[in-house]
């Protein structure tokens, strides 16, 4: 369907367009960390970029963010399957672990998106929270099976990367317009100024359009974050 050369989508395949894509970048990343050749140094050491964009999916979208958790969870063991100290606890340590960073939802919902993406030292807290709920969790489902609570924080510590890693990215991406933005809230700001400039009859690519479904949707007041 097109308007005045310019191609209508819903709001619904716009989402599940874009939340498509970023289960892709978030497999591909997963992947390409897990298996990038680690030089050889005296202290072991990783890093992940599953924190960053699970939190990015999270600004974007909200609640649906937590399924992209558990399924970076999954992955990494079973990714892990082959190695020699994988025990299939870490099933739910992983899993579980990557669940408590809904603690994030919370923080969004009480403190507001637009706060935590208006300041960066706002969003570098908000992504250093992200990676300290998982580090967390992970621990706690950990001494759940008896592995002890501090020996699984410490066994974590190889992964200091990852904290400012999330921190780097969250700060590099809130700077993309529209990338660590509410869609809906991006949404209606895109349509807003595409109606502005077709009334001053400027000329230049009109941004995304909207149908007036999807439009109607976007301009409800209630928020499906839960």
């Amino acid at each position: 369907m097109r308007k005045n050369g310019s191609r209508l989508i819903s709001l619904r395949q716009y989402r599940l367009t874009d939340l498509f894509l970023f289960a892709a970048i978030l497999a591909v990343a997963e992947v390409i960390t897990f298996y990038v050749p680690k030089p050889a140094t005296a202290l072991p050491y990783s890093f992940s970029l599953a924190v960053p964009i699970i939190l990015i999916i999270m600004m974007r979208w909200g609640w649906c963010s937590v399924f992209y958790a558990l399924g970076d969870g999954l992955l990494v063991c079973l990714l892990s399957l082959g190695n020699k100290n994988f025990v299939p606890q870490l099933f739910a340590i992983n899993i579980l672990g990557n669940s408590f960073i809904m603690i994030c939802l919370l923080v969004l919902k009480l403190a507001g998106r637009e706060k935590v993406a208006g300041k960066w030292y706002f969003s570098a807290l908000f992504a250093a929270l992200g990676w300290f709920s998982v580090y967390i969790g992970k621990a706690a489902v950990a001494a759940a099976f008896g592995f002890g609570f501090v020996n699984s924080l410490i066994g974590q510590l190889w992964d200091l990367l990852t904290p400012a890693i999330t921190v780097i990215v969250i700060l590099v991406v809130r700077r993309l317009d529209g990338m660590f933005e509410y869609q809906k809230s991006y949404l209606l700001r895109l349509d807003k100024e595409r109606r502005q400039l077709s009334e001053r009859d400027t000329y230049g690519d009109e941004p995304i359009d909207i149908d007036e479904e999807s439009l109607s949707i976007l301009k409800r007041k209630d928020d499906d974050m839960y």
